[in-house]
């Protein structure tokens, strides 16, 4: 299928886009900046952004199956201003109303538009289960999000299948809330929030973009979808479990009025209590593959099959490189085509997609094309300081394996 992502270089958006990829699809994604979305978003996306109305997005979504819809800044662990509030509108609501306005200028328009929304619609709603079919709430959060699937809702009009997916808590390590967790915590200390009663509706990363693809499959899914794991937890046992697996041996609170005093009307997010379930998607038969808390904070902090010890051979074994101090190994078994695989791997253009987000990953120099001896040049950025690295093809033997080294840089 044809597929256009907006929002595709965001914490969710950046795995939609691999998945889809690696389902076969052709994927296309409206972006603002083109230099940082090619290094995020690695080779074989088409990337549009010379978008400025719903006339120029009419002409990429009329050749589109699915539009999936991921736009929205982020608000989370920042103080609501009205300033901020506005780029909140701006970003979610004003963005799917112009994709509302140019499905409906479609002579051809998309069979399906996936759109984002948020469990924070619900509002404070302490213990009680909340479905698609529950009261939404009354407050700032809960109208911005009753506002932003009003917008999505109007492609109906057009003959669009439309899914407000409210995401819970996404479970990943390269962002949101264990991003944010994970350095304290490895640092042995951890925290809750508030009284670390609120209900916690996570769900881990990869049946976040396994439901997304759900929806798109299943044509009896429409309207609000939740998409939250099975089992909420609360929020003094989100910090168990994350501690269990860090460093963590203390876990403290942090009272309501601290947060108050930080972020303001944000810190309602951070408290609000939700015990959102996934009701729509147990219906229709959808498996989570992780429905426990422990197992996705497993799989997200815990390596598995990795090695780090002494390297026990010099630079004349691998070639004209300095001599190496330590070795890493790893594997992973991938039940797809090797030439595919190799394709994939062996592409600089890859390597953004595969580097942690807040590297700040950007190649400066490269080859057109990639065969033993070229060289390429590479940056990333650790807070304010850059860093430079040079890497060479020393052996290059498609399909079956490659071998570059370092030439100069911080390894």
């Amino acid at each position: 299928m044809k597929i256009l992502i907006v929002g595709g270089t965001g914490f969710i958006g950046k795995t939609t886009v691999a998945f889809l990829q690696g389902r076969g699809h052709h994927v296309s994604a409206w972006v603002r900046n083109l230099e940082k979305a090619t290094d995020m978003l690695g080779d074989g996306v088409e990337l549009i952004s010379t978008i400025k109305n719903a006339d120029d997005l009419k002409q990429h979504i009329d050749q589109m199956d699915v539009v999936i819809n991921l736009a929205g800044r982020p608000l989370a662990a920042v103080r609501w201003t009205e300033k901020k509030k506005s780029e909140f509108y701006e970003s979610r609501v004003n963005v799917t109303n112009l994709i509302s306005d140019a499905i409906s200028m479609c002579e051809n328009p998309p069979k399906v538009l996936i759109s984002a929304s948020a469990v924070g619609i619900y509002g404070n709603g302490g213990s009680v289960a909340l479905d698609e079919e529950s009261d939404l709430g009354q407050d700032y959060l809960s109208e911005l999000c009753s506002q932003w699937e009003k917008a999505a809702n109007r492609s109906k009009d057009s003959g669009v299948r439309v899914c407000n997916v409210r995401l819970g808590i996404i479970i990943g390590r390269e962002g949101g809330m264990l991003k944010q967790s994970i350095p304290s915590f490895d640092l042995g200390v951890g925290s809750y929030l508030g009284d670390g009663k609120q209900k916690i509706p996570w769900i881990h990363i990869n049946d976040a973009v396994r439901a997304i693809n759900f929806c798109i499959d299943r044509k009896e899914l429409s309207g609000a979808v939740n998409l939250t794991a099975p089992h909420p937890v609360s929020g003094k046992e989100f910090a168990k479990d994350l501690a269990s697996l860090t460093n963590a041996c203390v876990i403290f609170p942090v009272p309501k009025f601290i947060l108050k005093l930080f972020f303001g009307d944000g810190q309602m997010v951070l408290t609000n209590s939700q015990n959102a379930l996934p009701s729509k998607l147990l219906e229709s038969s959808f498996k989570f593959e992780y429905d426990s808390l422990k197992l996705a904070l497993e799989d997200e902090i815990c390596p598995v099959d990795v090695v780090v010890d002494r390297a026990n051979f010099s630079g004349d074994d691998i070639g004209d490189v300095p001599d190496v101090q330590y070795e890493l190994k790893t594997s992973v078994r991938l039940n797809f085509d090797q030439k595919k695989v190799f394709d994939f791997f062996s592409s600089p253009l890859n390597l953004g997609l595969t580097t942690p987000s807040w590297l700040n990953f950007k190649i400066t120099e490269m080859t057109p094309t990639i065969s033993k001896d070229c060289e390429i040049a590479y940056e990333i950025r650790l807070w304010f300081l850059p860093i430079k690295w040079r890497t060479s093809i020393l052996e290059w033997n498609p399909p079956e394996s490659f071998i570059d080294i370092q030439k100069n840089g911080p390894y």
